[in-house]
């Protein structure tokens, strides 16, 4: 079997379908070009797709003899963002761009999907393809909603990967670890609640603004003083309101920011220390507060068997040369995790950035992955599911 041979004859319409996602792009939950487009390519191909929770896409490949089930999920969203690449295929539609390579990971997933039908007969087992929508709204996400509906079942799941560009390293390799791969996201919430008073006289008031800018101060220790420093946390406040005028004590200041962790029982010590650390420090200087903490997405935990089949599908595509086993997991996020949280499965970093050129990261208006990254996605899902599979 000449996988690359065969390969190279289907690169020119995976990359004809990555450049139509690319100019159409669609936010998250608004996925109906891009789900269309999707259905029609697997009813060319031979498959029999379905709707999932709206603008989700399925369709399973039945191989020629019967085995275990792999799935291969790609995720279909876009990002709120003007493009601003200058690229001829640039996004038409004002305001919405593909910041973050969903365009990619959806036109390899379709080549694999044609490859794979095209090998079916020696195939033991299933191959399910999962185009999912809304990655980018956390905290819901579109895995979730898709994995209630019953994605992972009829037939019974095994096995689950996925890809993700990954700017930080060049084409011609991937990123892949056994074990934590990308972080827990959850959204933090802190409302500080104090008591107008004119500006010149403070003391007749307690001043949000003063107070919060403490609670801001005494959270930074929840990372350094409360989690172990050989585990990973991240509290960052990204926004600030409150006030009504220059000369009045504020009554309320709103803070929201992420939380990002890696362990579960981290991920549990953090929202408690939050919540006591700004409740307490508020009641010290005479104020109140109310703190939210919403759980989004889990850390993605690859498992032993799915990093081993990457690894394998990865050395045999690249060489062992092209195979990077990242010291460290990212603190990004990615909703993949909740299918890995059901059954065992692992994604890999798709090196997307060219060599000597710079690197552009993610959610980035000027972020374009390299073409060349899409026939080393196609090859190393497609050897993933050979090897696990016959």
């Amino acid at each position: 079997m000449d996988l690359k041979n065969k390969i190279t004859t289907i690169m020119p319409r995976v990359h004809d379908l990555r450049w139509q996602i690319h100019r159409y792009p669609e936010l998250s939950l608004k996925e109906e070009q891009t789900a269309a487009l999707v259905e029609r390519e697997l009813i060319e191909i031979g498959l029999v797709p379905q709707l999932v929770t709206n603008t989700g896409v399925t369709a399973l490949l039945e191989g020629g003899r019967p085995g275990k089930t792999i799935a291969l999920r790609a995720d279909m969203d876009a990002l709120p963002l003007p493009e601003e690449t200058g690229c001829l295929h640039s996004s038409k539609v004002a305001g919405v761009m593909h910041a973050c390579g969903h365009d990619v990971h959806t036109a390899v997933l379709l080549g694999v999907a044609r490859l794979l039908a095209s090998f079916r007969e020696r195939i033991s087992g299933n191959v399910k393809f999962i185009f999912q929508p809304a990655e980018e709204n956390n905290p819901t996400g579109g895995a979730k909603p898709m994995i209630e509906a019953g994605v992972l079942n009829d037939p019974k799941v095994d096995l689950i990967l996925a890809l993700h560009v990954w700017p930080e390293l060049p084409v011609g390799s991937i990123g892949v670890r056994d074990g934590a791969m990308m972080a827990a996201s959850d959204r933090v919430f802190v409302k500080v609640l104090g008591k107008s008073s004119h500006g010149s006289a403070p003391h007749q008031g307690i001043d949000a603004i003063a107070v919060s800018a403490q609670v801001i101060s005494a959270l930074q220790t929840v990372v350094s003083r409360n989690v172990s420093p050989l585990e990973a946390a991240v509290l960052t406040f990204g926004t600030v309101r409150g006030g009504h005028r220059y000369n009045i004590i504020a009554n309320q200041v709103e803070l929201e920011g992420t939380c990002r962790t890696l362990n579960p029982a981290v991920r549990r010590l953090v929202e408690t220390r939050i919540d006591q650390v700004a409740s307490q420090v508020a009641v010290g200087l005479g104020a109140e507060s109310e703190v939210r903490y919403v759980h989004g997405y889990p850390a993605l935990i690859n498992s032993a068997e799915g990093f081993t089949v990457l690894k394998q599908a990865g050395e045999e595509t690249l060489g062992k040369d092209g195979v990077v086993i990242p010291q460290y997991p990212a603190m990004g996020a990615e909703d993949f995790a909740f299918f890995v949280e059901k059954v065992p499965g692992a994604l890999f970093w798709l090196g997307c950035t060219k060599l000597n050129a710079p690197m552009v990261p993610l959610h980035s208006p000027e972020f374009l992955p390299a073409e060349e990254c899409l026939a080393v996605g196609v090859e190393v899902l497609s050897r993933a599911v050979f090897n696990y599979l016959t």
